[in-house]
């Protein structure tokens, strides 16, 4: 699949990769160019670039991608996908083959052709990339079932997507205006091979309202759990389909932010910064008097006695 990214210029030049990557120097850099630029924009590519990194007669290079949001580098993750590629542990999301490695991480995606990064060296491209988000990535394809077909797997955010991986279903029947997203994958049954796709909507009102016309497809079969509605096409038999819509089990995750301590929740932290500024207050008197010293005495030497007129006491107390 990475070979297959060429034809088309990329959307938008620009200077993402650092210079250096420890002993690694940058070569000249260029665009990416896209099989369809249609899709990439459907994901929310805004700028991408390649350039190639030599050390000690050694080369290998690197594609970088920015998208808008985690999403989208995940989307193009599954797309560019390699057919060998196996998980790896990096940040992110990993994929690796026998030479290459490819890391959703954030709002972008890294391509390394004919290189494995080490740790250090792929928090280095990923610290010095300009706009980077820290979103979080889909959890949509979690709740698909174990036992999918290898590389089979694709994310859907658009009608694009959807017409790439499934066509039999229309984006009217997705209703992209409710901004749904899907997980797809194929499975192998025991008559045959079939598509499963996982549509999550905002609500279970919504989701509950769509499936209504997901049930219209031909050969689909459709099951709601929650907010998400499951659909499966070109099943070989209405039980393998059953099966596999059986196993689809949407749970609500509620997340509560947790309370992380600082300085200021230690009572001895505030006690410190109480004797720090005495000390501070107490200083600037000392400095403020020795200023004040120094002024008078440097009048008095001047000529200056400082006194001023003499007093003229009228002695009332006395009179009526």
């Amino acid at each position: 699949m990475i070979a297959a990214l060429v034809a088309l210029p990329a959307l938008s030049p620009a200077a993402i990769l650092p210079d250096t990557i420890g002993a690694w120097l940058k070569g000249p850099a260029s665009e990416p160019a896209l099989t369809d630029p249609k899709l990439w924009r459907e994901f929310g590519l805004q700028a991408s670039e390649t350039a190639p990194y030599a050390a000690d007669g050694q080369k290998y290079t690197i594609t970088a991608y920015r998208f808008g949001d985690a999403t989208g580098s995940f989307s193009a993750l599954e797309l560019v996908r390699p057919k060998d590629a196996r998980h790896v542990e990096v940040t992110g999301i990993g994929l690796a083959t026998a030479t290459d490695e490819l890391v959703a991480v954030g709002n972008y995606l890294f391509v390394f052709k004919g290189y494995k990064p080490k740790p250090e060296e792929l928090n280095h491209v990923v610290g010095t990339a300009p706009r980077y988000s820290q979103s979080r990535l889909p959890t949509l394809p979690k709740y698909l079932p174990p036992g999918d077909l290898p590389d089979s797997e694709r994310y859907i955010i658009g009608p694009e997507s959807l017409a790439r991986y499934a066509p039999a279903i229309s984006p009217s029947v997705a209703a992209f205006r409710f901004s749904p997203e899907a997980a797809l994958a194929k499975y192998k049954t025991a008559r045959g091979e079939t598509t499963l796709l996982l549509f999550s909507y905002p609500t279970m009102e919504m989701a509950r309202d769509r499936i209504t016309a997901f049930q219209q497809v031909p050969g689909a079969l459709s099951r709601r759990t929650g907010p998400v509605v499951a659909v499966t096409l070109n099943a070989a038999s209405p039980d393998d389909a059953e099966r596999l819509l059986s196993q689809v089990h949407y749970q609500a995750e509620v997340t509560v932010p947790e309370h992380v301590p600082t300085k200021k929740d230690n009572p001895a932290n505030l006690f410190l910064n109480i004797i720090i500024l005495c000390g501070i207050l107490c200083g600037f008197c000392l400095v403020s008097g020795l200023v004040f010293g120094m002024l008078r005495l440097t009048l008095r030497r001047s000529g200056a006695s400082g006194d001023g007129d003499s007093m003229i006491s009228l002695h009332l107390s006395g009179r009526p």
